[in-house]
């Protein structure tokens, strides 16, 4: 059984009800993160994800909305998981290796914290109350970059990669579409209408997409060059032959009584497909949406 929950569906904006962008996956046994914004960790906790759990982590690309909980993540994981976990497996762009290095090595970020964690005797005792074995060593997470044309494949589930526009050459920002036997998942990160990521999505059961705009109240190219509204959303999911789109990366211009019902009739004369508005927590079906009659 594969299930997607919605973690985090916001922006860089801060916001009480979203985070920055976060989705889970369960499937055969493993959990799987694509994207690590802010708040995400305390959606987990919110879902009843044991941070030790997570298996995989995808960063679409290091804009801090999307990665920012990074950290976080990887230190709660090391810290609860006690030595008694595997390391957690990191896929990114280039320079998702050097983020790492530089939050984790003795000189990195989080170099004191670390040191004071896996030498001071008081965390000893910690570290062997929780189970520890010494010594204890340092989080260690496996990053592989990947790029546009690869492909993360393990025996219960793939992930292909695909290069995205968005706010190229400062950052390499990529879409991951992972096959379960359960389903497939489209997750399309942040870009601008792209023919890279509508052959990604061919026949995915879900795509989940940015609508960052309403498509005709922004018309300025700095913008649209480089994100989608939400008309960019349905013609990328209707080209793609999706089954559900999932809008996420959602600003307040879309939540205004009014303009949400707006944006949803207008996707769906575009998309005639199920189309779902994002919300933190939300799960996803990855097959129909039944409609039970009202009894």
């Amino acid at each position: 059984m594969t299930r997607l929950q919605l973690l985090c569906t916001g922006t860089p904006t801060p916001l009480a009800h979203r985070g920055g962008s976060s989705y889970l996956v369960t499937t055969g046994g493993e959990t799987l993160v694509f994207d690590c914004g802010p708040a995400s960790v305390r959606r987990m906790l919110e879902a009843g994800v044991e941070l030790p759990s997570i298996d995989h982590l995808f960063l679409t690309h290091l804009h801090y909305d999307h990665c920012v909980d990074y950290a976080y993540l990887v230190l709660t994981r090391w810290d609860q998981g006690a030595g008694r976990i595997p390391e957690l497996r990191v896929y990114g762009p280039q320079p998702t290796a050097h983020m790492s290095r530089r939050l984790l090595a003795p000189d990195g970020a989080f170099g004191p914290d670390l040191e004071a964690r896996t030498v001071h005797p008081g965390s000893h005792f910690v570290y062997e109350a929780r189970g520890g074995v010494m010594p204890r060593r340092r989080p260690d997470p496996q990053v592989r970059e990947v790029a546009h044309g690869d492909r993360v494949e393990t025996a219960g589930w793939q992930v292909d990669v695909a290069e995205v526009v968005h706010v190229q050459p400062q950052l390499t920002c990529l879409a991951y579409r992972l096959t379960t036997p359960g389903g497939t998942i489209v997750f399309g990160g942040d870009t601008a209408p792209v023919e890279s990521l509508t052959e990604l999505a061919r026949g995915a059961d879900v795509l989940l997409h940015m609508c960052h705009f309403i498509n005709g109240a922004e018309d300025d190219e700095r913008l649209t060059g480089s994100c989608s509204g939400h008309l960019d959303a349905a013609a990328t999911a209707r080209d793609a032959g999706v089954k559900t789109l999932v809008l996420v990366h959602l600003t307040e211009q879309l939540e205004t009584p009014g303009v949400r019902e707006r944006v949803l009739h207008e996707v769906g004369e575009v998309f005639n497909g199920q189309v779902i508005l994002g919300q933190d927590l939300l799960e996803v079906p990855l097959g129909r949406i039944d409609t039970e009659p009202v009894r």
